[in-house]
């Protein structure tokens, strides 16, 4: 897991320069079927059709994006482009000890984007069968789902379903890209955005 967190900041770091100059393209209606078949989208459709209730609560660590990535809805904390939600762009060897501030340090700089609580499902998604994870309550919540291997497959928030795009044919797994579907109250899609990196 470590390696693909390592992969993922690489990867972040990389086009951390480039990110600021790409824009979202608007896939036309004659190709977002194609598009959509390419993730798998009925695949993710059913996952949003469960209802996820029972978990564990606990705190975590909140990590926003950095300025460069793009504009996420939901105020998606980047630190969890990974089930465990290990912080990449701020924990370093040893500024965090198992998600407890270490002895004499300043909260402030060990979580600088504060803290959330989380509800970890004790339900797995269907078909895709990975974690899911729940923040925040009402309409402003955010439900993240995970790939078995424990990178972030896609997650809903609002009217607005985010689906990362991954390159699995590298020993490790790299982010190459985002869709951006706004979707109707039963979850097929109205209007699809994409962007690559």
């Amino acid at each position: 897991m470590k390696r693909i967190l390592f992969t993922i900041f690489n990867f972040l770091l990389a086009f951390t320069l480039f990110a600021s100059e790409k824009e979202f393209k608007t896939v036309p209606k004659n190709k977002t079927a194609k598009v959509l078949k390419s993730v798998a989208f009925a695949t993710i459709r059913s996952t949003l059709l469960v209802t996820y209730g029972e978990g564990d609560e606990r705190q975590s660590a909140y990590t926003p994006c950095s300025e460069n990535f793009p504009s996420m809805p939901g105020d998606f904390p980047c630190n969890y482009l990974d089930y465990e939600g290990t912080t990449m762009e701020v924990a370093t060897q040893s500024t965090v000890n198992g998600g407890e501030a270490t002895e004499g340090s300043d909260p402030e700089d060990v979580f600088p984007g504060g803290k959330i609580f989380i509800k970890l499902s004790k339900q797995k998604s269907p078909n895709l069968n990975g974690k899911v994870v729940l923040l925040g309550e009402g309409e402003d919540q955010l439900k993240l789902f995970y790939a078995p291997k424990g990178q972030i497959s896609h997650y809903l928030y609002r009217r607005t379903l985010v689906i990362f795009k991954w390159n699995g044919n590298q020993s490790e797994p790299s982010l190459t890209g985002l869709l951006f579907v706004n979707v109707n109250n039963d979850y097929f899609p109205l209007e699809v955005k994409e962007y690559t990196f």
